[in-house]
């Protein structure tokens, strides 16, 4: 069945992104997936109907069904590292 992976913030679909999905119910256990380009995660059939949620970014998201066309929104926060310093920071020479 083919999942959609989308940005909680712009809805946009997540393209190349690993993530493990932690089910719940009758197979239940950890699954770690790729995004494909289109933001889609292809799961199997056996997974229909349980409860999915994905670990990302160190957080959990919610619950939902597996079911074709589910589409699973995470928050993809992105963090970056300033490097350098400010202009108010820096020395001038005479």
């Amino acid at each position: 069945m083919k999942i959609m992976v989308l940005d909680t913030a712009t809805q946009r679909p997540l393209i190349n992104i690993k993530l493990q999905l932690q089910i719940r119910g009758k197979e239940s256990g950890f699954v770690t997936v790729t995004t494909d380009q289109n933001g889609a995660i292809q799961l199997d059939d056996k997974y229909k109907g349980h409860q999915i949620s994905a670990l990302f970014n160190g957080a959990q998201g919610a619950w939902v069904a597996a079911n074709e066309g589910t589409k699973l929104s995470l928050a993809a926060t992105k963090i970056t590292a300033k490097q350098g310093s400010d202009e108010k920071d820096k020395e001038t020479w005479k």
